[in-house]
C-alpha cells in the first residue's frame, strides 16, 4: 500500500474487509485514526486503556509480555494488513504491550464501530473470528515451544514456517533483527547466535545479514520435529 492513501483506500486493500459494502466501509474509513510510530516506540502498554482494534497499514508491530526483571516474551508479530488487539470486543485493556519494530503506519479503530458493522456484516465477523482462532492456535504453539522444545527445535520450526511463507526458494529475509528472533523464540541473542553458528558449520543453512538460505531441507525437517539434537 502506497503512502498517503486515505482510509476508504487502505480498507479497500485489506482482504478482511473485501466483503463489505461500500457505505459499511466507509463507516470503518470516517471513524479510524491514522498514526505513525517509529521503531521502538510504544503503541500501547500492557494493561492500558485500549479501546479499540488496530491495524498494520505498513510496517511491523510486536506484541510482548514482560516480567518484572524485564524480560521480554514476544508472542505475535504483525505485518501489513493484519488486525491487532481483538480481545478488545471482550476487555478495553490491553492484554500484553505492543511495539513497532520498523517505521510503522496504523489504524485504530474504537470497538464500538466495529462492533456495529461486524454484526450488520457477518463477512466481517467470520473473518475476525478466523483470524482469533489462528492468534489461538499461534498462542498454543508458542506455550508448547517454551515449555517441552529445545532451543534449537524452537528455531528449526520458525525459520521452517518462515521458509514456507515468505521464503523464495531455499532463501528469505528475516523480517527483524536476531535479537528480536530471539525474543520470539525464548532464547537469549548469545545462545541463538550459538545456534546459528552450529546449524551454519553443520550445512544446515548459511546466513549473509537478514538473508537466510535452507542449504539441507531435510536436516531442518527433522530437527523441527526432535528427531535430531543440538546443544
Amino acid at each position: 500500500m502506497r503512502e498517503g492513501m486515505d482510509n476508504f483506500e487502505v480498507l479497500r486493500h485489506i482482504p478482511l474487509f473485501g466483503g463489505l459494502p461500500e457505505d459499511q466501509l466507509r463507516v470503518l474509513a470516517q471513524c479510524a485514526s491514522q498514526k505513525s510510530v517509529r521503531p521502538g516506540r510504544q503503541v500501547f502498554e500492557d494493561m492500558a486503556h485500549s479501546p479499540g482494534f488496530y491495524l498494520v497499514v505498513w510496517g511491523r508491530v510486536k506484541i510482548f509480555k514482560s516480567s518484572p526483571e524485564g524480560r521480554e516474551q514476544t508472542i505475535f508479530v504483525f505485518g501489513p494488513g493484519e488486525l491487532f488487539c481483538l480481545t478488545a470486543f471482550a476487555d478495553e485493556y490491553s492484554p500484553a504491550s505492543a511495539t513497532a519494530l520498523e517505521d510503522t503506519r496504523i489504524l485504530f479503530f474504537p470497538a464500538e464501530v466495529m462492533e456495529g458493522v461486524a454484526r450488520r456484516e457477518p463477512a466481517l465477523l467470520f473473518g475476525i473470528m478466523l483470524a482469533l482462532s489462528r492468534r489461538l492456535k499461534e498462542a498454543l504453539a508458542v506455550i508448547e515451544a517454551l515449555s517441552l522444545q529445545e532451543i534449537p527445535q524452537r528455531l528449526a520450526i520458525f525459520l521452517t514456517h518462515s521458509l514456507a511463507k515468505e521464503g523464495q526458494g531455499d532463501s528469505f529475509e528475516l523480517p527483524f533483527s536476531q535479537r528480536e528472533l530471539a525474543k520470539i523464540i525464548g532464547a537469549t541473542p548469545e545462545t541463538l547466535s550459538r545456534v546459528f553458528r552450529k546449524l551454519s558449520d553443520e550445512g544446515v543453512l548459511s546466513m549473509d545479514g537478514r538473508t537466510i538460505r535452507i542449504l539441507e531441507r531435510s536436516a531442518l525437517g527433522a530437527l523441527a520435529q526432535g528427531d535430531q539434537a543440538a546443544d
